[in-house]
């Protein structure tokens, strides 16, 4: 099992089919023959389809089980799993090592963001710096990881790698992983539709508010409207009382006003006591 990109897949697909082919009516050492062509091909660097294959796993069983295992080694293994084992596996040459050093690189970039030169010249087992940025290099350039050398800290930026295949000891955690991603993922998405109900619900109550809010302007427009165009004192008063208009001004209104009346009954009060003094005077004269 591998966990690479759509498109690392369809790239390893391509160099895979003529292995397929190959596998298809081949055991024992025809096997044998086909891992050598796998571990020295420049163009594969997953090998999980092969080892998946009845016929490759029967070959643990014979005398030639070793290239079984040195398979596992390039799938999912590094140059010093190799190293530890050299002597009891079979002897790979100088591309093949430089091919596992490359996909050791993977490894160690899958694991950090920053690989220090000191930890990738001890797990590669290389002395020069000239010969680890060399490697590196190869690497990017063959498309395994997207990196760039910071020489100045004498480390490895990595930005994204291939995926290589996953050990079987290991898919068990893998699987637990992704069942926990995915109960993550459902969880969040409970939280979202639960966000936008409530979201919708509020929606809904801040519409009905400005609804009220808007048939509570227009209904006071026609309040005041009516209370500028009323001739009633006593309709006036009720409709600023209804919009909770201060009354004060009103109250001195009529004040004024019944001050004006009692003083035009004064006058008119006067006016009349002349008026019939007069008449008085005018009907003795007469």
């Amino acid at each position: 099992m591998a966990l690479v990109s759509p498109k690392q897949r369809t790239f390893a697909k391509k160099h895979f089919v003529e292995f397929e082919i190959l596998l298809k009516n081949s055991s024992g050492k025809g096997i044998v023959s086909i891992i050598k062509r796998a571990i020295n091909s420049k163009h594969l660097f997953v090998f999980g389809e092969i080892l998946n294959r009845q016929n490759v796993q029967n070959l643990k069983k014979t005398e030639d089980k070793k290239w079984v295992e040195l398979l596992e080694i390039f799938a999912f293994g590094t140059f010093q799993d190799y190293q530890k084992r050299k002597s009891e596996l079979p002897e790979i040459t100088e591309f093949q090592v430089h091919k596992l050093r490359m996909l050791t690189i993977v490894s160690l970039a899958y694991s950090t963001k920053h690989v220090p030169y000191k930890t990738l010249q001890k797990e590669l087992g290389i002395s020069e710096v000239r010969e680890l940025e060399d490697l590196i290099i190869d690497s990017i350039y063959t498309g395994l990881i997207v990196a760039k050398l910071d020489q100045k800290e004498s480390m490895l930026e990595v930005q994204e790698t291939m995926g290589r295949d996953v050990p079987p000891r290991e898919i068990g955690g893998v699987v637990s992983v992704l069942e926990d991603w995915l109960k993550n993922i459902e969880t969040l998405l409970e939280s979202l539709s639960e966000k936008g109900k409530f979201a919708t619900l509020m929606s809904e109550e801040t519409e009905k508010k400005k609804k009220k809010i808007d048939s509570d302007i227009d209904d006071k427009k026609k309040w005041i409207n009516i209370l500028l165009t009323t001739e009633s004192k006593q309709e006036a008063f009720k409709i600023k009382q209804y919009l909770g208009i201060d009354d004060d001004d009103d109250e001195d209104e009529d004040e004024e006003f019944m001050g004006r009346r009692r003083m035009g009954g004064m006058m008119g009060m006067g006016g009349m006591m002349g008026m019939g003094g007069m008449g008085g005077r005018f009907r003795k004269f007469f």
